[in-house]
């Protein structure tokens, strides 16, 4: 790995958890490699580390060393290709340090980067068919997943990120304008994917659109809001879902709300007053727009009517189904809003257009 790349991973303890989420996203590595004044590898933290702590309710301010993990695997510089492949299967590690005699760090082996695998057999449902109300004038002439982002559509980059884990096989539920989507993707083989289509004749809702894909879906399935820019570990997503033997699982995101006002706290069933918050923040899990979903799902949506994913969650949830949570702690952005759309052109640049080109750097780089 490029050394500058791996310099940008370096982290001090004593730094916040947030600024280590923030080099994680931006280096697009999930980890951050904790060091001493002497630049000696003492820590990790990955995503399980962050998305832990976070469960927990450890606060982004609190300092990396609180939750970095110190009993890190490594190897020395003097390694097989068959050893770092067993590694990787036998401890299901993402990332694996090489470091010299001092403890100091020489490369990154990533795992996706030594095992190519093959185009996985899941599909993913691309809802693409809103109409985008709330990003008017913007819309007026395109669908809302073709606004740009860089040189490409929003949908496109989406579909790249499926794609980077091995996730090709996509359909796509069309409405407003459809028609310049399909122009545009075509069968989707310009991007290396598998790209089908369905079309709603009528506003089906989120659940609705899906049943008309259910020809497709015979494996767990990812449901994906079209104007969603994330760096989510699908495959990760996927694996928890299955893991968990969930009938549906929901990507969440922790948000936190300011209340405007002060808050009272009253004894239960009393009017007494036992505190007064000014202006709390609280902490709330939100849906990311992401889904999880098992075939059998299909079942509890309605044909040919309209019904949200949040009709098809609670009805799922009334049959005493199992309906799980995975927390999103990579880069999450719901484009639903102007504000949205401008803060999500200028993240692009940083986090995903200069990761691009910075692979292209590496790349281009005499090997070792």
């Amino acid at each position: 790995m490029n050394m500058n790349i791996i310099k940008n991973l370096c982290i001090r303890p004593d730094v916040d958890i947030g600024h280590a989420m923030k080099v994680m996203d931006e280096e697009g590595k999930a980890i951050a490699l904790v060091i001493d004044g002497d630049d000696r590898l003492i820590g990790i933290i990955t995503d399980s580390e962050v998305r832990r702590a976070i469960l927990n309710g450890v606060s982004l301010d609190c300092l990396v060393k609180s939750i970095m993990n110190t009993n890190f695997i490594f190897i020395t510089k003097n390694y097989t290709q068959t050893l770092v492949r067993n590694i990787f299967e036998q401890k299901r590690i993402k990332q694996l340090p090489v470091l010299d005699d001092h403890m100091k760090v020489m490369d990154l082996i990533m795992y996706h980067e030594i095992n190519n695998k093959p185009s996985k057999e899941n599909y993913a449902v691309i809802m693409a068919g809103g109409l985008g109300t709330r990003l008017r004038p913007l819309t007026n002439e395109i669908p809302k997943p073709m606004l740009k982002l860089g040189a490409k559509p929003i949908l496109e980059t989406i579909i790249e990120q499926l794609k980077s884990y091995g996730y090709t096989n996509i359909v796509l539920c069309l409405n407003y304008k459809g028609y310049m989507i399909e122009n545009y993707f075509q069968d989707g083989s310009s991007l290396g994917v598998n790209i089908k289509y369905v079309k709603e004749e009528k506003r089906l809702g989120t659940a609705g659109a899906i049943r008309l894909a259910e020809k497709y879906l015979d494996k767990s399935f990812f449901v994906v809001n079209g104007d969603i820019l994330t760096k989510l570990n699908f495959e990760q997503f996927l694996n928890y879902h299955q893991k968990h033997e969930n009938l549906i699982t929901i990507g969440t995101r922790k948000y936190e709300i300011q209340v405007p006002y002060g808050v009272i706290e009253l004894k239960e069933k009393e009017e007494t007053v036992t505190g007064l918050l000014e202006k709390p923040s609280l902490d709330v899990f939100i849906s990311g727009g992401m889904y999880c979903l098992e075939p059998e799902t299909l079942e509890c949506i309605p044909k040919d009517a309209y019904c949200d994913i949040t009709d098809l969650i609670n009805v799922s949830l009334n049959k005493k189904r199992k309906i799980g949570s995975f927390l999103i702690t990579e880069y999450w952005m719901d484009i639903g809003q102007m504000q949205d759309y401008d803060q999500a052109k200028l993240d692009y640049t940083n986090l995903f257009l200069k990761h691009k080109i910075m692979q292209k750097n590496q790349s281009q780089q005499a090997p070792k």
